[in-house]
């Protein structure tokens, strides 16, 4: 295994007599991460891994479901002297209850000794940047990388530093590449020519300076655990990363160990205007978003929005231009979660039919709770899981904002849940003849019929594509 892992190393450029032998161009002074001493002669590779490779950790949780535990594994950087760590969103599944997330843990590799656990604190997502961050329990000397926000030309030298997979031992290694695109998109990216280390690296200009940060990205995995797609980023390794300005809002002000107040318009579709429509609107050269549906109630629907009205900008500005229309609603979508709620937002729209523009003031909202944050009930003998309702179930079926009842969150294989034809999603409304209101209720009802009634079917009417169905699922005998 370990001749395996060194032919792989070696066809991928990143052997150590390779780095002995690289030296990055002469720079100006620069703070250095670690310590913010001044420095003045050229940077070599074997100068920069040594700096980097303290700041780089794993990161380890166990997601525990109803369907059993399973261990995940990612990549970590330190971005602080107290030991916050800062990890790509794609591990933390927006789709994953943050109830499931449990005994987090840094893993520090070493040349001279086995990979030390230390406990951490799951500090929370952060979708303003796609990241996540932690902070370790317990203190130590850090060595974080420090972000800097520097320009970035096409030809220009750029070094990443990641981490090898748990097979590998998680060890460092270095990479190094040119710019030779700069993207514009829901976030800034730039292109390499060359490669990148994997996702989670950081990646530094020729002065040595961490100046971005190589995200989740198609066909690149996160995961360091799983033999089958450890080294699959060393094999097949990205050529994007993103600039410090996509998550510097995300450092200067990370979760604190709840979940963030992220601000919403009240608006569920926006759709990039194409060249063609802007031209008849007389918004030539001009970005801009068609609003589709409001939500009734909502920030837009106060500030007096109106459905098919366009958007041409915000406080004053013009919409930043993605390269394809597109990715408009995205990107205005971040640009409004790295608000604040009860922000005053001001926005010029123009009419359809009129063609005329109007000025409109929006007073930004917190955005509903979502279904990470549902509680949860587990019918484990029956084999199902239900969740709280939250805001956008019943928008997502044409229901009323006040509608009752509990949704199937997952149904175990092989189950007589399964057996009985119930579906994830289901919003169930009836238990046994009663009507369902809430996650609390339900359970209480459930628990009291089971014992009571431990050989007698569970009879549910669910709510599935419009139409009312009755489920009886049958108790194992």
């Amino acid at each position: 295994m370990q001749r395996l892992i060194t032919v792989l190393i070696v066809s991928a450029g990143l052997s150590s007599a390779v780095l002995a032998q690289t030296t990055l161009p002469a720079a100006a002074p620069i703070a250095t991460p670690n310590a913010g001493a001044m420095i003045d002669a050229p940077i070599d590779a074997p100068t920069l891994y040594a700096r980097t490779a303290p700041s780089l950790v794993a990161v380890q949780y166990i997601w525990e479901s109803e369907l059993g535990r399973r261990e995940v594994v990612g990549p970590g950087v330190v971005v602080s002297d107290t030991g916050v760590v800062m990890a790509p969103l794609a591990m933390f599944d927006m789709r994953i209850p943050d109830a499931q997330m449990k005994e987090f843990k840094l893993l520090i590799p070493s040349d001279t000794q086995d990979v030390q656990e230390i406990d951490a604190t799951f500090l929370g997502r952060d979708e303003r940047s796609d990241v996540a961050f932690l902070k370790a329990t317990a203190p130590r000397k850090w060595s974080p990388v420090k972000f800097v926000q520097r320009d970035m030309n096409v030809g220009d030298a750029i070094w990443s530093v990641g981490m090898l997979p748990k097979l590998a031992g998680y060890k460092p290694y270095i990479v190094d590449a040119k710019v030779s695109a700069k993207l514009r998109g829901e976030m800034p990216q730039i292109m390499v020519s060359g490669t990148l280390a994997a996702v989670g690296s950081p990646v530094f200009n020729a002065s040595g300076e961490a100046t971005g940060w190589v995200i989740s990205q198609s066909e690149q995995t996160f995961l360091l655990n799983e033999a089958r797609l450890g080294l699959s980023s060393v094999l097949r390794p990205p050529v994007v990363f993103v600039p410090t300005s996509a998550f510097a809002e995300s450092l200067a002000h990370p979760p604190a160990g709840k979940p963030l107040a992220l601000p919403w318009m009240g608006v569920l579709q926006l759709v990039g205007v194409n060249k063609e429509v802007a031209d008849y609107f007389g918004l030539k050269n001009q970005t801009a978003l068609q609003i589709g549906d409001i939500i009734p109630g909502g920030p837009a629907e106060r500030a007096g929005f109106k459905a098919g009205e366009i958007i041409t900008r915000i406080n004053g500005q013009p919409i930043e231009r993605g390269d394809e229309p597109e990715e408009l609603p995205l990107i205005v979508r971040r640009q409004i979660m790295r608000m604040n709620v009860g922000d005053r937002v001001g926005f010029t729209v123009v009419d359809p039919r009129s063609h005329k523009p109007r000025e409109l003031v929006m007073v930004l909202e917190e955005r509903p709770k979502q279904a990470n944050l549902a509680q949860r009930f587990f019918a484990e003998d029956l084999g199902f899981a239900v969740r709280e309702m939250v805001f956008m179930d019943s928008y997502a079926r044409h229901l009323p904002g006040d509608s009752k009842g509990v949704i199937v969150a997952m149904v175990r294989p092989q189950s007589a849940a399964q057996t009985a034809r119930m579906e994830g999603n289901d919003l169930v409304v009836d238990l046994n003849g009663e009507k369902v209101t809430d996650l609390a209720p339900f359970k209480k009802a459930f628990e009291k019929f089971r014992t009571d009634h431990p050989k007698e079917a569970v009879v549910l009417v669910v709510l599935r594509d419009g139409k009312n169905l009755t489920i009886r699922i049958e108790p194992p005998q």
